[in-house]
């Protein structure tokens, strides 16, 4: 097996495998390597419903659901505890899922079909067959006014929910049998792609990729991302085959108010005496007032500690993180505000 170099954007990407054409243009390998993915902070994790293959993910407000399309099978599953309330058995075996306030909508890709399911009994409202398919329709998302869906090898598309395309936007990256899941924040468009096992953050107005980050859970070689799904604070990742997770993924969501047209303070964030011993100091020093997170991660991306959750005042705050009971190592100080990400990397020499 030969090794090819492919350069795009000054960027280099070393890839294995099959090449991958697109009208006539080879435009990447069927497994690339991309490299700079950031990591997901992981709140909770717990397994999924799903007793073969986890595929889709909707949240309602209250629960989670999970899908199986090769059973033909769905779930309503507690966030808290991952326990599944209750189950269905459907005539539909559905890829991804999406609430739009009342009813429930799966993408089948055998059928290629959008249905619209009533969540009491999950029994088919109605059904229709998107003209602009060259593919199948795998991810699905709702943003309060049209569905999202993505169409396996093409593009994404804002729909009525009639089945009307409204507008179309490029998918990140050219894959076979992807994007698999959709969800929106409510101002970004998150895609998850099963081949490369990566989901990208998306601006709604033209495809435009802002950052790319690495699937929790996915499994090297197989990489098997599916389903995701935003609850309005957190984002919901789940992933298939031997893994058969669901994941709670800090997004920045929660706590955070962005305020039109007010200027991003200055924001300098440092740690004090690090590498630390037992216990260490963050200290933050701002020049407006601010909603932000603050919390200490792992080197997994799980939050452990939230130190601030909320509206700050102008000047210096210092943060005491406790590490006792924690096992020496590389740890993350975080902080978020609704247009900045700042990490600390933290060195526990003690525990």
């Amino acid at each position: 097996m030969k090794s090819i170099v492919v350069v795009l954007c000054s960027s280099i990407i070393l890839s294995f495998g099959t090449p991958v054409f697109q009208d006539g243009v080879m435009i990447g390998m069927r497994e690339q390597l991309i490299p700079d993915a950031r990591q997901f902070f992981v709140i909770d994790s717990f397994p999924a419903g799903a007793t073969n293959y986890s595929m889709g993910l909707a949240c309602d407000g209250e629960y989670i659901w999970n899908d199986e399309t090769f059973l033909h099978w769905f779930a309503r599953m507690d966030t808290a505890t991952g326990a599944v309330v209750n189950s269905f058995s459907t005539t539909i075996g559905n890829r991804d899922m999406t609430f739009d306030g009342q009813y429930l909508w799966a993408s089948d890709w055998n059928a290629a079909s959008i249905s619209k399911f009533d969540t009491a009994t999950c029994t088919v409202v109605n059904t229709y067959y998107p003209p602009f398919y060259a593919g199948k329709p795998h991810g699905l998302a709702w943003d309060g006014t049209h569905l999202w869906v993505g169409e396996e090898s093409g593009r994404i598309h804002q729909m009525t929910l009639t089945g009307d395309t409204v507008r179309s936007i490029p998918s990140p990256v050219y894959y076979p049998y992807d994007p698999r899941g959709l969800a929106f924040d409510g101002h970004y468009l998150w895609v998850g792609y099963q081949s490369s096992g990566l989901i990208y953050k998306v601006d709604t107005a033209n495809g435009a990729v802002l950052e790319t980050f690495t699937a929790p859970g996915v499994v090297s070689g197989q990489r098997f991302q599916q389903g995701l799904a935003c609850d309005g604070a957190y984002l919901w990742s789940t992933v298939g085959g031997a893994v058969q997770m669901i994941y709670k993924i800090d997004i920045g969501l929660t706590g955070i108010k962005e305020h039109a047209n007010a200027p991003e303070p200055t924001i300098f964030f440092s740690a004090r005496r690090n590498p630390f011993v037992k216990k260490i100091v963050l200290q933050v020093t701002i020049s407006e007032p601010v909603d932000v997170n603050i919390f200490i991660a792992n080197a997994a991306g799980r939050i452990l500690d939230i130190l601030e959750n909320g509206m700050i005042s102008s000047g210096t705050h210092s943060y005491i993180w406790n590490a006792v009971g924690h096992a020496p190592g590389v740890y993350f100080g975080v902080l978020h505000t609704a247009r900045t990400q700042k990490t600390l990397k933290l060195i526990n020499v003690s525990d």
